[in-house]
C-alpha cells in the first residue's frame, strides 16, 4: 500500500482509460507515448459512457470483504473522482451557439459520476479560420468573447473548469499532469492532515538551510547560521561568537557563569568587508538578548 501511494512509485499503478473512438482522434497521437514514459498505463475501453471522456483508475490489492454475509474479494481497481471531457473547438462552438454547453456538460458529468474538466482543443486555429470567412459564408462562427462568456457561465453554474489547448503535445502533457496529480493526491492529503495537527507549520521553511551529513560535517556551519539569523546579528557577529564558543553548549555554560553578559559584550567583531576598519564589539544589548534566549526557563518571555 505504501508503494501504491508513494511519490515516484504511484504512477506505476495508474491507468488512463479512454474510449476507442477518442484514441483514434489525430490530436491524441502523443498521449500514448507521454503516458508510457511517465510509467503509467493507457488502456482503451468501450464501457466509458461518453467517447470523449478521459478517466483514471488505480490498481489496488484485493482484500476480503463482507457482502450480505458472503465473503468475496474487493475490486482490483478504484475509480478516480476526476475526469476530462475532450472536445474540439468546433464542437464547443456548436453548443455555445445553441446555448446548450452547460446542459451538455452536466449530462456528461452525471453519467461519469466524477468531477469534470472541459478540455477545448484547437481554439487558436479555430479563430484564425474565422478571419478567412467571407460575408457570404453560410457557416456562422462564434467570437472569442462568446466563448469566454460561455466558459465563465460554465464555471459558475456547473462548477466545471475549462482548459484550452492548441496542440497534441499540450493535450498529452495535460493528461500526464492530471495523472500524476491523481496518483499523488492520497499521499499529499495524508501529509497535509498530519501537518494540520501541529500549531506551527515548518515544512515549507527550507530557505538558507545547512546540510549536515551522518558524519557530522556541517554542524559548525549550522551553528553559525543559527546565530546569523537572529535579529540585529550578522555574519561577522556569528563568526566571532562561534570562534569563541564552538558549540551551543559552550555558549550556554558560559552564559550561566557570573558576569557572562559583560564578557559576551566585549567580544570583538572584525569588519572583513571594510578594509582598514576598526574592530567593534558585540555590545551589551545583543549580549543581553542572547543571555535571555539561552538561559530563560519561561517560554512566554518576550525578547524586546
Amino acid at each position: 500500500m505504501n508503494k501504491i501511494y508513494k511519490p515516484g512509485e504511484c504512477m506505476k499503478y495508474m491507468y488512463v482509460e479512454i474510449h476507442p473512438v477518442l484514441a483514434e482522434a489525430w490530436y491524441m497521437a502523443d498521449v500514448s507515448r507521454e503516458v508510457t514514459s511517465a510509467s503509467a498505463h493507457l488502456i482503451t475501453t468501450s464501457s466509458i459512457c461518453d467517447p470523449a471522456l478521459v478517466m483514471w483508475s488505480r490498481q489496488v490489492p484485493q482484500t476480503l470483504i463482507n457482502d450480505d454475509g458472503l465473503a468475496k474479494l474487493s475490486p482490483q481497481s478504484e475509480r478516480a473522482s476526476l475526469a476530462l471531457y475532450v472536445c474540439t473547438a468546433e464542437e464547443a462552438a456548436r453548443h455555445v451557439r445553441a446555448g446548450s454547453l452547460g446542459a451538455h456538460v452536466r449530462r456528461v458529468r452525471d453519467l461519469a459520476g466524477a468531477a469534470l474538466t472541459l478540455v477545448v482543443f484547437g481554439v487558436n486555429d479555430y479563430f484564425k479560420s474565422c478571419g478567412r470567412k467571407t460575408m457570404n459564408s453560410s457557416r456562422k462562427l462564434i467570437g472569442e468573447l462568446d466563448l469566454e462568456l460561455a466558459i465563465t457561465d460554465l464555471l459558475v453554474t456547473t462548477d466545471c473548469d475549462t482548459v484550452l489547448v492548441n496542440s497534441s503535445s499540450e493535450l498529452a502533457l495535460l493528461i500526464v499532469q492530471h495523472t500524476k496529480a491523481i496518483a499523488e493526491a492520497p499521499y499529499k492529503m495524508s501529509k497535509r492532515a498530519y501537518d494540520e495537527q501541529s500549531e506551527l507549520y515548518l515544512r515549507g521553511e527550507n530557505r538558507k538551510c545547512v546540510t549536515v551529513d551522518k558524519q557530522g560535517n556541517g554542524v559548525s556551519r549550522l551553528w553559525q547560521q543559527m546565530i546569523a539569523v537572529l535579529p540585529h546579528s550578522s555574519l561577522e557577529t556569528s563568526r566571532a561568537l562561534c570562534a569563541k564558543y564552538p558549540t551551543p553548549l559552550d555558549l550556554y555554560e558560559s552564559l550561566n557563569s557570573p558576569d557572562s553578559v559583560n564578557e559576551l559584550a566585549n567580544i570583538g567583531v572584525s569588519r572583513t568587508a571594510v578594509p582598514g576598519s576598526k574592530a567593534r564589539r558585540i555590545g551589551p544589548e545583543f549580549a543581553r538578548k542572547l543571555h535571555t534566549l539561552f538561559t530563560v526557563t519561561d517560554g512566554d518571555i518576550l525578547l524586546d
